[in-house]
């Protein structure tokens, strides 16, 4: 279930098929990383502000964040990798502000890409690579099952919102 959201929604912007990926990419993910069971878009409150992870993981002693970019087939432009950033934001907000309740625990922080051209889109030299290890940010490239793959990159073409001419 997707949360509610205020405003209009832009067009384009979501679709079944990145919905559907993201959620294979999560059970995947949480076999990879030996994760216990997972909550989809779970929210936190941050003083007044409130911020919601695509899925959260807790166990005994671990608490773990996930953010996906369900990006395939293509580079990442600037609208997208700046959505990852402010997911790594978003994450280090939500750790920052549970520290009291997570003491003890270690925080892991997880950005998933669905496709190793998505994560190279943050090449070798680029800042973000050093904020992230500065930050504890952990990257994990997930390989989808073709189907989706494929899905994916259809609902892409169809969701270009750049404006020709």
């Amino acid at each position: 279930m997707r949360p509610e959201r205020s405003g209009a929604p832009r067009a384009g912007s979501d679709s079944l098929a990145q919905r559907q990926a993201e959620a294979a990419a999560l059970h995947l993910v949480a076999q990879e990383l030996h994760l216990g069971p997972i909550v989809a878009q779970r929210r936190f409150t941050m003083g007044p502000a409130a911020a919601i992870v695509d899925a959260f993981a807790e166990s005994d002693d671990e608490i773990v964040l996930l953010e996906v970019n369900a990006r395939v087939g293509t580079a990442m432009k600037t609208a997208t990798k700046n959505k990852v950033l402010k997911d790594t934001l978003k994450m280090l907000m939500i750790e920052k502000a549970n520290a009291d309740a997570w003491a003890g625990k270690r925080v892991r922080k997880v950005l998933v890409f669905l496709d190793p051209v998505a994560r190279d889109s943050f090449g070798p030299r680029a800042w973000a690579n050093q904020a992230w290890d500065a930050f504890g940010v952990e990257t994990h490239v997930c390989t989808i099952p073709e189907p989706h793959r494929s899905a994916l990159i259809a609902a892409q073409a169809a969701q270009d919102l750049r404006v020709d001419g």
